[in-house]
């Protein structure tokens, strides 16, 4: 005959275990998903707060602090954080964002400083005088209004469509070139940071970027891949952030 023996205390030891491994099995999952949630969330205020440092910098060239704070406040909401702080001085900013997550409020802090925009020889971003600059005229650009460009930007792309219709037959649909400053406060308007850039800041506003478009040249289009592939050559080089296939700059 065997003889078991349950102690005072043992019917419910097998219960109290069971859900002391529960209770530590639920603390680690929700260990494991604050941070899966904490990870991206700081992630994403980091890049959010260098996006809002980086937009109230480029601002200060043609806002006051204030403007260019509302300006970071905007790219920080674009981001899904809050602007926390902003502080610019010159061409300097620096922001705090915050974002919330698990009840608890991540800050990450960031400074940006953007170069002024450099002078043209004969005028500033934006407000070169147009008899400085040379009409492009060739078939496939727009001829009303006339697209304009430095003078050694403008030899460069007649060099180019040349090369192009020589190889395809085709020409290059260009539209724009040389904006003014309130040409460029247009598109900003339109558009807004950072799709277009802060007016005074503008490649356009130098006259040694264009646009092809009308119709735009996209990815993955043959027009396109030729410019990939041999723009280099002639000076011009794509603008990469944003990422618009039909703006390209010269570069000399």
């Amino acid at each position: 005959m065997t003889l078991r023996r349950r102690l005072a205390g043992d019917h419910g030891a097998g219960g109290t275990l069971a859900l002391m491994v529960a209770a530590g099995t639920l603390t680690f999952s929700l260990l494991a998903l604050s941070l899966f949630s904490v990870m991206p969330a700081k992630a994403r205020a980091n890049a959010a707060a260098d996006s809002a440092a980086i937009a109230a910098a480029e601002s200060a060239s043609a806002r006051s602090a204030d403007e260019s704070c509302a300006v970071a406040a905007e790219a920080a909401m674009l981001n899904k954080t809050t602007l926390l702080s902003c502080d610019v001085v010159g061409g300097e900013a620096t922001v705090t964002v915050g974002q919330e997550i698990l009840a608890t409020t991540f800050s990450v802090t960031a400074r940006a400083a953007v170069p002024r925009p450099a002078p043209h020889a004969s005028g500033v971003n934006g407000a070169i005088p147009l008899e400085d600059l040379v009409v492009i005229s060739y078939p496939g650009v727009r001829a009303d209004p006339p697209v304009y460009l430095r003078p050694d930007a403008a030899s460069a792309l007649l060099q180019m469509l040349d090369a192009y219709h020589a190889q395809t037959g085709d020409y290059l649909p260009v539209d724009e070139g040389y904006r003014d400053l309130a040409g460029q406060q247009r598109v900003f308007n339109e558009y807004g940071w950072p799709r277009a850039a802060i007016p005074g800041t503008s490649n356009h506003g130098l006259a040694i970027a264009i646009d092809f478009v009308n119709p735009p040249v996209v990815r993955g289009a043959s027009p396109h891949a030729w410019l990939v592939e041999n723009a280099a050559q002639f000076g011009f080089e794509p603008l990469t952030d944003p990422d618009e296939p039909w703006h390209w700059d010269y570069a000399g």
